[in-house]
């Protein structure tokens, strides 16, 4: 049974009533980075809706020293979240608020301090979800979309970014004014402003300015990492049907930004982390950063969710422009292996944390819906709906729905309206299924024939999920894919029955039956065919998400045969991932044969997202000291690629080598890029088991680390005290306590989670004060999930823990028995008769 997303009490959330509609926001503010405040005036023009006497805004922690209303002061209440002010009895209003504060949320503040003596003095907003209230007086909800334009007055050595086109920039004295306005409404918690000593790359697409800000020494690393924003405006441009809307777009990098990026009206906020070096552009990007953000101002800024309980339709459809992405820029096979991430992501929240439906409006707090049913699956069913429509008419109702909808807010009703008015179909059943009514997925088991006497494929699809509560049984169109010679041969089905036999009648004998090619229905399944067909998949399906998913499946099933041709993909297949699919279904196995395939692979193969997972798949193989020499090997000396490295580090520690401990802390000293190293360094000590790490672990999460290692210390410290109960748990336990209440909010998080692996409900207090004192949704939200967690099911850790181990002991000791039956027997001789004396 999975979890309700709800906690007992939780109540609906809708959009607010509206008694006006605010056209504009003007703020004349000056920030001050180094006293950490923000003082001015913010100036809200609005149409009387209905007739009223007051004017409610949100104003959190901000103080309020005078209100105007059309220029004559006027009274007003103001209880330090909401702001009531009188309005006399007018049909236009101009609210014009004196205020000044300094904000603990929507407006941030980075300076240098003891730890990290080289941070840079920047100040950034973030607005979502309902944060700007923090920074500035507003309505706080997507509802209320209006112009905009920020005065904004800093310290002259500094420039200050904000949404549109700059109007004017002057300095005078100590100070320097900039101007910004948008002239298309947006709604406030995209109202951005961005202060720091930048520097600046320009450069166009068609003649939209395209401007990047960063760090000054830099500028190359910003370059590296977003070269290819003009692609991707025109891509979009062309694929949505509607020209990139803004009269500029900017990206601006910041420190300790709190998200990966913020899709800010024509000026995204994105963390410096993400800047690429030339070790790391080697095997990898952030493309799908960069594509999600800038897709959001079409989906989201443009067009905006009503309200947050509709926050899907900003963020699912700026997650499918990741795929439309990559399809684009590397094909369909690089694109579908995030299909699959997405699947993954989805599915682990789905089992281990809650079932929802996409569309809700039962949260407490907005922020708590941002997660993985929001995003993934969110992508994944856009994806769907592509495969239900095709792609002619899928895009035809995009261009339909931004063109209907421009400026204007939207439910998911009005996405299945705009497919109905675009092509005809009604699609309110699709809507229903995946979005608005029902939850969670099917489960499918699935076994395929072939009869050569009558000619006739038969697939039996049984849906194995539980129906109850939202889950029902799915209605799934898709399809059926045979190789017959050298075609394949395509037939379409639909699911709609909890069980159904399917019976194709076909031209000749299929070597391949795929279900569901490309996998493009969300579902867990279990698929049964003959071996020879698995293997023909393996070599020959015409999708590396098909070949993959053959290779997984030939792991687990084990056998020469399986491994002969798991062996020919690792060496020969064209798809990097392929090879790699093959790699870990050859750690799968964990026969002394497939080991030292993955050895002479680790060396030979060139492409570093391959090597990597080759690496990832030595790691398999417990107890082993060859498969740990190899691994031992890349960590000594290192690897081209950081990710090769770092993932080295990790298989190191689960193979349990007696001398990994020394390896992996000299791997913890190396610098690489968002300390990838360090942190695989660290769990693999982790899963090495190695209690005298402790101390380096501790040390670690000391400020002034880097974050990431940081984060990555308290996870692997509380891995390896998972289920203990003595005093050095104790003390490891406090220790992680104390990150709850760091300056660092990611690892305030990491905290989070290492308590709940921990699994001692000792943690509940302090993750009680943590839960009742935070500002921060996200926090609040999985401090609340880790204390119920802890208080039904910690005594079962150490039992788990144990389990866990013998279970991983016996599957070797299996795979090993499994090779020497599997290895031909030598015929035995008769032993030698003695002599009798």
């Amino acid at each position: 049974m999975n979890r309700e997303f709800a906690f007992p009490g939780t109540r609906p959330r809708y959009a607010p009533d509206r008694v006006v509609d605010i056209q504009h926001i003007a703020l004349a503010i000056e920030v001050d980075p180094v006293k950490r405040s923000v003082a001015g005036t913010a100036t809200l023009t609005c149409a009387v809706i209905v007739p009223t006497k007051v004017v409610e805004l949100d104003a959190v922690e901000l103080t309020i020293e005078k209100v105007a209303v059309n220029g004559k002061a006027t009274t007003f209440r103001h209880d330090g979240r909401k702001l009531r002010v009188d309005v006399p009895g007018a049909e236009q209003l101009a609210i014009a608020i004196e205020y000044k504060g300094a904000p603990r949320r929507g407006l941030y503040f980075t300076a240098p301090d003891d730890g990290y003596p080289q941070k840079p003095v920047m100040a950034w907003t973030q607005g979502q979800d309902e944060d700007s209230r923090y920074w500035f007086p507003c309505i706080d909800a997507p509802i209320e979309k209006a112009t905009s334009e920020i005065i904004a007055t800093v310290p002259a050595a500094m420039f200050a970014l904000s949404n549109g086109v700059l109007v004017s920039d002057k300095t005078k004295g100590g100070k320097r004014t900039l101007h910004w306005k948008l002239d298309v409404p947006h709604s406030c918690y995209l109202i951005t402003l961005a202060v720091g000593d930048f520097s600046t790359i320009e450069t166009k697409w068609r003649e939209v300015p395209v401007v990047y800000y960063v760090q000054k020494g830099l500028e190359d690393k910003a370059e590296r990492t977003l070269a290819r924003t003009p692609k991707m405006l025109e891509l979009f441009s062309t694929k949505f049907g509607v020209p990139y809307p803004y009269p500029r777009y900017s990206q601006v990098f910041v420190a300790d930004f709190i998200f990966g990026g913020m899709e800010n009206t024509s000026a995204t906020t994105l963390t410096d982390t993400i800047l690429l070096d030339e070790r790391a552009a080697i095997d990898y990007d952030v493309d799908a950063l960069v594509s999600h953000e800038l897709a959001h101002q079409w989906f989201g800024d443009l067009v905006t969710c009503r309200d947050w309980g509709e926050g899907w339709l900003n963020e699912g459809f700026a997650t499918y422009s990741e795929y439309i992405w990559r399809e684009h820029h590397e094909g369909r096979d690089a694109a579908d292996l995030e299909l699959e991430e997405w699947a993954e992501a989805y599915f682990g929240e789905d089992a281990v944390r809650y079932r929802r439906t996409i569309a809700t409006k039962l949260f407490d707090e907005p922020i708590d819906i941002f997660d993985h049913h929001l995003y993934e699956k969110g992508g994944r069913v856009l994806h769907m709906l592509r495969h239900v429509l095709g792609d002619e008419l899928f895009f035809k109702s995009l261009a339909y729905y931004l063109g209907k909808h421009k400026h204007g807010l939207v439910e998911s009703r009005d996405l299945a309206r705009a497919v109905a008015d675009a092509t005809g179909k009604n699609v309110d059943w699709f809507f229903s299924q995946w979005v608005i009514d029902s939850a969670g997925h099917p489960d499918l088991d699935v076994h395929i024939e072939w009869d050569p006497e009558t000619m006739v494929a038969t697939a039996a699809v049984e849906q194995t999920q539980r129906v109850e509560g939202r889950t029902p049984v799915f209605r799934l169109p898709t399809a059926l894919r045979f190789r017959i010679g050298e075609r394949d041969v395509d037939h379409k089905i639909e699911i709609a029955e909890q069980r159904q036999v399917f019976r194709i009648k076909l031209e000749g004998e299929p070597s391949q039956m795929i279900f569901d090619p490309g996998r493009v229905v969300l579902a867990q399944r279990k698929i049964d065919k003959p071996e020879p067909v698995w293997i023909a998949e393996l070599h020959g399906a015409t999708l590396g998400l098909d070949r993959a998913a053959a290779a997984a499946v030939l792991g687990k099933r084990g056998g020469p045969a399986a491994e002969a041709a798991l062996g020919v993909a690792l060496e020969k297949d064209k798809f990097w991932a392929v090879r790699g699919s093959a790699a870990q279904a050859l750690g799968a196995m964990r026969t002394t044969t497939a080991r030292d395939r993955l050895i002479k692979r680790l060396k030979a193969e060139v492409n570093p997202r391959a090597r990597r997972a080759v690496a990832r798949a030595l790691g398999e193989f417990t107890l082993d000291p060859i498969a740990a020499s190899a691994l031992a090997h890349v960590v000594d000396k290192g690897d081209s690629s950081y990710f090769v490295e770092a993932e080295a580090c990790l298989a190191l520690g689960k193979t349990r080598a007696g001398k990994s401990g020394e390896l992996l802390r000299k791997a913890a000293t190396r610098e690489s890029f968002t300390d990838v190293i360090r942190q695989h360094a660290y769990r693999g000590l982790a899963e090495a088991r190695d209690d005298s790490a402790v101390a380096l672990l501790a040390e670690g999460m000391r400020w002034g680390k880097p974050t990431q290692g940081r984060r990555a210390a308290a996870g692997a410290l509380a891995q390896l005290m998972r289920g203990r109960r003595d005093r050095e748990a104790r003390d490891a336990r406090e220790r992680i306590e104390l990150l709850l209440v760091d300056r660092d909010f990611r690892v305030q998080a990491a905290a989070i989670e290492a308590l709940g692996v921990m699994g001692d409900p000792a943690a509940i207090p302090a993750l009680r004060r943590m839960v009742d004192r935070e500002l921060d949704g996200r926090l609040k939200r999985r401090g609340r999930e880790i204390m119920r967690d802890l208080g039904e099911g910690a005594p079962l850790a150490e039992d788990v823990r144990r389990l866990r181990d013998e279970i991983g002991e016996l599957r070797a000791a299996v795979a090993a028995l499994r090779e020497r039956l599997d290895q031909p027997q030598a015929e035995k001789k008769p032993a030698p008769k003695r002599k009798k004396r």
